[in-house]
């Protein structure tokens, strides 16, 4: 063989063996999956930052949704997870207190609003008003989702609570559950999300909302049982990010107060 011909060889060998290592990085980046616990009531912008994510890193996100009560009984079960997407401060304020947070980015207020059916909303323009019908109201659990707690409290902000109770016919462990409730005619007013009331406007009439309602933060936190502990931080950084955050507003959510 000529020393041409030698060269040409080592040139096409290297060729073709060099690129083999980038492949093989991008291929362990492939195989990486981040496990995230979200909150129902956040599920349609949650998928749209997500999808974004994976398909700039390559990282698949597997997304447990449900109540945040729920969730935060099942990660403290299992011990397991890279971040916890959460509707309320509170919960993420838990898991900091047992050591379980990396990092963590509030994101957007998480605030509930009383919605009634357009077909029943006659006559009702004021928590007042629902509180002197006859109408039916759902709610959701205080013991399974933030919006459950900020729901209980928007109530006796009304000045008009137990009127308010007296007419709640059901309650849910997600704030999804008690979205279909109302758009199900099940029943005819809810305390549900603002960025589900705005989703459904078509359908819905939200109510003035009463000085004195909280609002819950929604806040992504990387947890410090991820076996991926810089990715898990870069997916709660990523949704903090003014895209993400732009996300969620286009969906109905608020953004948080300029400090």
């Amino acid at each position: 063989m000529t020393l041409r011909s030698r060269c040409l060889s080592l040139l096409l060998l290297l060729s073709v063996v060099l690129p083999a290592a980038p492949r093989a990085a991008r291929a362990a980046q492939d195989a990486v999956e981040l496990h995230m616990y979200a909150g129902a009531g956040l599920r349609v912008p949650a998928e749209a930052v997500v999808r974004t994510f994976e398909q700039r890193t390559g990282v698949r996100v597997v997304v447990e949704y449900g109540g945040m009560g729920q969730l935060l009984t099942r990660f403290n079960a299992t011990n397991t997870g890279d971040v916890f997407l959460s509707g309320g401060e509170q919960y993420v304020r838990e898991l900091a207190t047992a050591g379980k947070v990396l990092s963590e980015h509030r994101l957007v207020l998480h605030t509930p609003v009383m919605a009634v059916r357009k077909d029943k909303a006659a006559g009702i323009a004021t928590l007042a008003d629902l509180a002197a019908s006859n109408l039916r109201i759902a709610m959701g659990d205080p013991q399974a989702i933030a919006l459950g707690k900020s729901g209980e409290k928007l109530l006796d902000a009304s000045g008009h609570g137990q009127a308010l109770r007296d007419k709640v016919a059901v309650r849910g462990t997600t704030i999804k559950q008690v979205l279909l409730y109302l758009t199900n005619g099940d029943v005819d007013a809810a305390v549900i999300g603002r960025s589900d009331a705005v989703a459904n406007a078509a359908s819905l009439v939200i109510l003035p909302t009463p000085q004195g309602t909280p609002e819950e933060i929604s806040v992504a936190a990387a947890l410090s049982t991820s076996a991926h502990p810089g990715l898990a931080r870069e997916l709660a950084a990523f949704f903090a990010a003014p895209e993400s955050i732009k996300v969620f507003v286009d969906h109905g959510f608020l953004p948080l107060p300029a400090k």
